[in-house]
């Protein structure tokens, strides 16, 4: 009768452990299943420049606009500045620049060092996203180092993460 006490201890054992090992499969399942573990729920907004630019107060509205600060200090002034938001999924052609980019208005085409602008970027995300929706990409800009030439010179100012809110 040893045995058979044994098999039997050794069996609440393992119905005891079993269930609480399911219990705790299943609330891991579940929090899983609404994205509590993923790091994107834990990123805030954020938007880091390049070298020589600024980069502050990104917002990304539900109807799908960005807006952000855009400043820079090389000492250079960037004319016929026309700036771009891709996100980081996009390509680059060989160039260099996103096959595919949104293009931004300012309030300035000219970008002196020490200037500060308000960039607006249409169509960053579709119109209508629910707040928390985010997107992470880059900020872009076309430029020409003389006054009277087309924007020939891309480069890239910032790496942006929003949320819209």
């Amino acid at each position: 009768m040893g045995k058979r006490l044994k098999a039997q201890s050794a069996m609440e054992y393992l119905m005891t452990y079993g269930w609480a090992i399911l219990i705790i499969a299943v609330v891991l399942g579940a929090l899983f299943s609404l994205g509590v573990f993923s790091g994107s729920s834990l990123l805030g907004t954020s938007c880091i420049a390049s070298p020589g630019y600024l980069c502050q107060n990104p917002v990304l509205s539900t109807s799908g606009t960005l807006t952000v600060l855009i400043g820079q200090s090389t000492g250079a002034t960037d004319y016929n500045a026309i700036f771009y938001v891709s996100s980081q999924t996009t390509g680059v052609n060989s160039a260099g620049f996103p096959t595919q980019a949104y293009p931004c208005t300012s309030s300035s085409s000219t970008l002196s060092s020490g200037q500060t602008v308000q960039i607006s970027c249409s169509g960053v995300v579709p119109s209508s996203s629910p707040i928390g929706t985010s997107f992470s990409g880059y900020i872009w800009l076309n430029y020409s180092s003389t006054s009277g030439g087309p924007a020939t010179i891309s480069q890239k100012v910032a790496t942006i993460i929003v949320k819209v809110s």
